[in-house]
């Protein structure tokens, strides 16, 4: 999901900055004396995002810390992908916590597969394979017509690599050369800097869908703030909607479907806590958009 990955437009994922957010922890403290017990709640604040910078630049000059290079994030990742793992071992649905940003990556694939004998998926800043997991769980019978790429940093790909023996093909740069039916893209392009460079980069694998799940588009004016995650402070995008589909369309590709994404963010299901921003820089709710290549579009 950074810069290295795309090869030259990419920028290195860190996650972003500080947000004024309050985030209401209930923390049981019990005091006991002769005749009383008393529990109350302890308030902590805490933000997602903080700040609004005009440019990456500017946005990075207070980012810190190691981001999606660091243990924590590796760890954490790696865990809910092992937990995925078991619940495909054990026959029983993956958490709905871990697949929330996937929802509409099977039914995607289940379409094209009603017109495509093989398809072939490039997934750019997929981490340990939780979208490839959720086409195992919902298109089992049919893997063997899907060959599936992630692009990753290389801090991820050597443990992610070994969680799929083989079947999932992992590369640390875009390929060149290559030609794929679907492009793939979760919640990763708010952590690029030239986020507009890199969907040109990927609408010349001529694929003919793209589908972007888990963006942080509406209609506020285009800003970067700091995602406050843990020690670190990295750059995130909110895109202004309607540049975004000024970019895709000028590459060749036409919105067919938006949807918005649940999920669940510090407690909050489906709404992005962001009460510290003016109203006018609020992004209610992610989306899921799928765009089809023009030249193939009936409508």
């Amino acid at each position: 999901m950074a810069d290295e990955l795309s090869n030259n437009h990419s920028e290195r994922c860190f996650l972003s900055a500080p947000e004024r957010f309050v985030f209401i922890i209930n923390t049981e403290v019990t005091i006991k004396s002769e005749n009383m017990t008393l529990t109350e709640n302890k308030r902590k604040l805490f933000n997602i995002w903080e700040g609004i910078y005009d440019s990456w630049q500017d946005a990075e000059k207070n980012a810190c810390g190691s981001g999606f290079g660091g243990d924590v994030y590796h760890q954490r990742s790696l865990t809910a992908a092992k937990e995925c793992c078991h619940s495909l071992c054990e026959g029983i649905p993956i958490p709905q916590f871990h697949k929330q940003r996937s929802t509409l990556l099977p039914i995607t694939v289940a379409m094209m597969l009603s017109n495509y004998e093989n398809i072939k998926i490039l997934d750019f800043g997929g981490g340990f394979g939780i979208g490839y997991m959720t086409l195992l769980e919902s298109v089992e019978n049919d893997m063997d017509s899907i060959d599936y790429t992630i692009v990753e940093v290389p801090e991820i790909i050597e443990s992610a690599s070994a969680l799929h023996a083989g079947k999932v093909k992992y590369l640390s740069a875009l390929p060149q050369s290559e030609q794929y039916n679907l492009v793939y893209v979760a919640s990763s392009l708010q952590y690029i800097e030239h986020w507009a460079n890199l969907l040109t980069d990927l609408a010349a694998y001529n694929s003919e869908y793209i589908l972007l799940s888990d963006v942080f588009a509406g209609s506020n004016p285009a800003f970067v703030s700091l995602q406050n995650y843990y020690d670190s402070k990295i750059p995130h995008w909110f895109i202004n909607f309607d540049e975004l589909i000024e970019v895709l369309d000028s590459i060749g590709y036409k919105l067919k479907m938006k949807s918005y994404a649940g999920s669940r963010r510090l407690h909050f299901d489906d709404t992005l806590p962001m009460d510290n921003f003016p109203e006018q820089y609020r992004v209610k709710q992610t989306l899921h958009l799928l765009l089809q290549k023009k030249s193939v579009c009936k409508s």
